[in-house]
Formats: structure tokens, C-alpha cells, sequence
């Protein structure tokens, strides 16, 4: 027992000593690495200038030497005081280089070309009271620095962060306030114009419920899915850069000949004055009047002046705080229909030049927001479906096939109920006297607008179907009818077409109002018949004509059916 306590106290105390040894190699280490790091920072202070010390700094953008020159905590340019400078950005860029420490500094450099600060691509001088401080920008290097150097020394150069380099290494209207695309709701647009070669015009009609599109000769429903591709790449368009504040030279930018003009007409909600807002300041200056007689009044009267003065205040701040809060629940907008213009130039880097309504101000839109409605033609906007009458329009159709000739035809019903909860209040009334006398002239009339009004709701209309003359299943009607209206085309042919051969299907649909639609089709080729709707023609595929006449020949043969079951 004595030896096993002896070896454990032992192993304590070596445990001891190999942590301390650890902490000990592990300070050392840690020391070192702190020691190394301080020898490795190579860092330099290039720059060292309070910002807002800095009245002007100058750089070169575009192979322009361009200067902003700050009065009055305002930036502008010195060339052009109207340039729409953007404070905020030019701040930034000028606190950026006014106090800027270089990430390492080449010493005894005998050869600056080295660093392409023979010829810099770039002067970036910053102005204070005490004179200036100049930069000059050589090549980028491997690992987004920049060499650069200062104007008076040719024997150091020093690697710098290209992060405050860059805002001077654009454009001059990289620094320019630029406005935002003109905001249009895709679901508020009604008409759009497209002017160019092939252009187009879609509109929607008078119940917004479907689009139209014609391309000057003719009009006809348009594809809902593309027609709507095009107002939400108009709802989605967004400016790319700021070109010209202020263009006085359309043909610089191809306007005085535009590639297109779009149109879009679109609508807007507004606030709008209510009547009630006009009153209730009719009714405020009655109320001061008021105010004021009863003050007049209350001098008359010292012990109790003080009493309607303070009533007075509180009637007038509770009737402002209502008028405040009804003013603001009936705040009243109105529907005004607004044009946006878009006048699309020539092609650049991607993009296009564009410029909006009257505006002077040219910017880019990226070619890829464009295309969906710039590289659409008419056809693009053809519906597939070959022909659709809702069922609830249909009153016959009549379809002709080499086996012979079927007509359906709607009949509908008006069926007016009996009212018999009516006929037992008659019969209680007639049997109580007493509760007749106690009714009133107004509740008689009362209770007839009700027997009336019931007897509305009371009518039913009653939908049924027949077959040359005889009763036909709804349920098998509707699955071939459903067949038949949503036939969806693969193509439309926009070439002249002549059919070849007899007519396989044709079907003469009449509506409530009279109108009849043909359509007929004709075998075209392996794969597809051509569906022919006036001087439309679809391409249909061959297997979705199979399932049609399959749901047909169960509508007018059903008994055969039934017998194969």
C-alpha cells in the first residue's frame, strides 16, 4: 500500500513539472510569433491629411483630367459648376487617399517603368491650405494592390490597397448623382408600342381580361404568358450607368434615329382633396367664432372665465384631433392614366442608350433587360389555342365527320319554386286576427319586399344537353367539349396553306349572340393535322386529335361503349 502511494505521489509531481514545461515552450512560441510579426509589418504612412482639410482633389477619368472642388462643405466640378455631383461619393473617395498607409514600401527603385510609373495611368492630387499632396498610379499587381508613388520622390515606390485607389479609377460619372427608372407596376399597364422594324403593339381590352396584339394591319387576342413576359420586363427595367446629364447631341447617342420607341401607357393611384376634408375647414373656422363669441362672453362673467376658457381649449383640441384622424381614414385616391416614353439608341459595351420622356439625361440599360421586348415580333404573341368558346356561351355545336353529321344543343331553364313558407305565413295570419290589426302600414310593405325578394331567389336555372333532339349525359359532353376547346397548337403556320384532301373534323360552334366560329382540320403531315380557324392555321399533334375523337365516339355512340364494358 505504502509503494503504491509513493508511485502515485510521484506521478503528480512529474505531471507537474511537464506542465510547466509546456506553459514555458508555449510563451516562448508565442512570444516569437509577436516578435516576428512586428519585424514582418512592412507597412508605411504614405498619407497622412485630415479629409476635411481637403478644399479640392484632382484626378484623371477618361483620359480627362477631371478637379471637384469643395466650398462650404459642397462638392462641384470645376469645369461644369452644374454637374450633378454625388457629395457622398466624392467624400468617400477623398477620405479614402487622405490618410493612406501603403502595404509595403520598395526602396532604391532605379527603374520605374518597372512599375508603370514612367507614363502613370493615373494623378490623384489632394489641395489643403498648406499645398498639395500628389499620387501617381502605376500598374495593379498580382494581388489587387496598386504601385504608386509620390510626385516628389522617383526612388520609392509602394504597394497600396487597391480598395482606395479604385473610386479614382472610373469614370467622371461614377461621381454623379443619377436618378432611378421610372417606377411602372406590371400589373397597371394597359397598352405597350413597340416602333422599330417588326415592332408591335399590345393592348388590353376594354374589361382587362385578355391582351390583343396587332402589328399595324391586323389585330387578334394575343398568348397571355408572352404578353405578360413583356410588361414584367418593363416593370423590371432598371437603369445600368449614367451617361450625359444633360444631351444636347442626339446622334452621339443614336436618338436623332432610334433603334426603338417604346410606349407604355399605364395607371396610377393619386390623392385627391375630399369633400369632407373642404368641410371640415368650413367647420373650423365656424368653430373659431364660436370660440370667440364665448370668450367675449366669459368677460362678462370673471368667475367663471377661466372655466369656459379651459372647456373651450379642450372641445377644440378633441374636435382637431378628430377632424386629424378622420382626415387621414378618408384619405381619397383617384385612378390617373399616365404615358411613359423610352427612346432606345445605339448599342454599347452590352448595353443600349436610352433616355426617358423629355428628359436630357442618357443612361444604359443592359441588353438582356431588353431583349424580351425589343427581339419580339408579332407571331411571338400568336395564342396556341385553336378555339375557345366558354360552355357557359355555347348554344350549339355542330360537328361534321365522313361518318356522319351530330348536332348538340343547350337548353336552359328558368324553374321558379313554390314559396311554401309564404303560403304558411298567409295561413297564419288569416287565423290571427289580433296580430294582424297590430301590424303597421310600413311593416305590410316590409313583409311584401321580402315575399318578393324571395320569390327572386327562389328562380333556378337548369342546364341540360341533347343529342340530334335526344338527352345527352352532361358528364360525357363536358369531358369531350373540355377536349375540344383546349386544343393547344404546337405552331402556327405563317406561310400561305392549302389543304390537301377532305376535312377530317369540322365544327361550327354558335354562341348566345349568334356568332359562329368554324374550324377545321385537315391531315398535314405524320405528326400533325392543321386546325383552320378563318386564315389562322394551327399545327395540332396527331395524339391529342386521337384522345378528342376517342371522347367523341363515346358521346355519340354511348351504347356501344356500354356494351364493350
Amino acid at each position: 500500500m505504502k509503494k503504491k502511494t509513493v508511485k502515485l505521489v510521484s506521478a503528480v509531481a512529474v505531471l507537474g513539472v511537464l506542465c510547466a514545461a509546456y506553459e514555458g515552450v508555449n510563451f516562448y512560441v508565442t512570444s516569437q510569433e509577436e516578435k516576428e510579426t512586428e519585424e514582418s509589418d512592412t507597412s508605411v504612412d504614405l498619407v497622412s491629411l485630415e479629409a476635411d482639410d481637403i478644399t479640392a482633389v484632382s484626378f484623371t477619368a477618361d483620359q480627362d483630367n477631371v478637379e471637384f472642388d469643395k466650398k462650404d462643405d459642397t462638392w462641384t466640378e470645376k469645369l461644369d459648376a452644374d454637374f450633378p455631383v454625388n457629395q457622398d461619393t466624392v467624400d468617400s473617395a477623398v477620405r479614402g487617399v487622405a490618410s493612406l498607409t501603403a502595404d509595403q514600401e520598395i526602396s532604391d527603385v532605379e527603374d520605374l517603368s518597372e512599375y508603370d510609373l514612367d507614363t502613370p495611368q493615373n494623378t490623384i492630387t489632394l489641395t489643403t491650405a498648406d499645398g498639395d499632396t500628389t499620387l501617381e498610379v502605376g500598374m495593379e499587381s498580382s494581388n489587387s494592390q496598386y504601385y504608386v508613388k509620390t510626385a516628389d520622390d522617383d526612388k520609392n515606390v509602394y504597394l497600396v490597397s487597391s480598395t482606395s485607389i479604385e473610386p479614382f479609377m472610373g469614370t467622371l460619372y461614377d461621381f454623379a448623382e443619377s436618378g432611378t427608372f421610372p417606377a411602372v407596376t406590371t400589373a397597371t399597364i394597359t397598352d405597350v408600342n413597340v416602333e422599330k422594324e417588326d415592332g408591335y403593339e399590345l393592348t388590353q381590352d376594354a374589361e382587362n381580361l385578355f391582351w390583343n396584339v396587332s402589328d399595324g394591319r391586323t389585330t387578334e387576342k394575343a398568348d397571355t404568358t408572352a404578353a405578360g413576359n413583356v410588361t414584367s420586363a418593363i416593370g423590371s427595367l432598371a437603369y445600368d450607368k449614367f451617361v450625359d446629364y444633360n444631351c444636347t447631341d442626339d446622334s452621339k447617342y443614336g436618338f436623332d434615329d432610334p433603334y426603338a420607341v417604346i410606349t407604355v401607357n399605364y395607371t396610377e393611384e393619386e390623392a385627391v382633396e375630399s369633400d369632407e376634408e373642404s368641410e371640415q375647414s368650413t367647420d373650423a373656422d365656424t368653430e373659431e367664432s364660436t370660440t370667440d363669441a364665448s370668450e367675449e362672453n366669459a368677460e362678462a362673467d370673471e368667475n367663471d372665465s377661466e372655466t369656459a376658457d379651459e372647456e373651450a381649449a379642450d372641445t377644440s383640441e378633441a374636435a382637431d384631433a378628430s377632424d386629424e384622424d378622420d382626415s387621414e381614414d378618408e384619405q381619397e385616391t383617384q385612378t390617373v392614366e399616365k404615358t411613359l416614353t423610352i427612346y432606345v439608341g445605339d448599342e454599347t459595351d452590352g448595353d443600349r442608350y436610352v433616355k426617358v420622356d423629355d428628359s436630357k439625361e442618357v443612361y444604359t440599360i443592359t441588353n438582356d433587360s431588353l431583349t424580351e421586348i425589343l427581339d419580339s415580333t408579332m407571331s411571338d404573341f400568336y395564342s396556341m389555342t385553336v378555339s375557345y368558346v366558354s360552355v357557359n356561351d355555347l348554344d350549339s355545336l355542330e360537328i361534321q365527320t365522313a361518318d356522319g353529321d351530330h348536332t348538340v344543343s343547350v337548353v336552359t331553364e328558368t324553374v321558379k319554386a313554390e314559396d311554401e313558407e309564404s303560403t304558411e305565413d298567409t295561413d297564419t295570419d288569416s287565423t290571427d286576427e289580433s296580430s294582424e290589426d297590430a301590424s303597421d302600414e310600413n311593416s305590410t310593405d316590409t313583409d311584401s319586399a321580402d315575399e318578393s325578394s324571395s320569390d327572386d331567389e327562389e328562380e333556378t336555372t337548369t342546364t341540360s344537353y341533347k343529342l340530334d333532339g335526344n338527352d345527352l349525359d352532361e358528364s360525357t359532353f363536358t369531358t369531350f367539349y373540355n377536349k375540344l376547346v383546349n386544343m393547344t397548337a404546337q405552331e402556327r403556320l405563317t406561310e400561305e396553306y392549302t389543304p390537301e384532301g377532305d376535312t377530317a373534323y369540322t365544327f361550327i360552334f354558335k354562341d348566345t349572340n349568334g356568332t359562329e366560329t368554324t374550324v377545321k382540320y385537315y391531315e398535314y403531315d405524320t405528326n400533325f393535322y392543321a386546325a383552320v380557324v378563318e386564315d389562322k392555321v394551327y399545327l395540332v399533334n396527331k395524339m391529342n386529335v386521337k384522345d378528342l375523337d376517342e371522347a367523341y365516339q363515346k358521346m355519340v355512340n354511348p351504347d356501344t361503349e356500354d356494351e364493350a364494358s
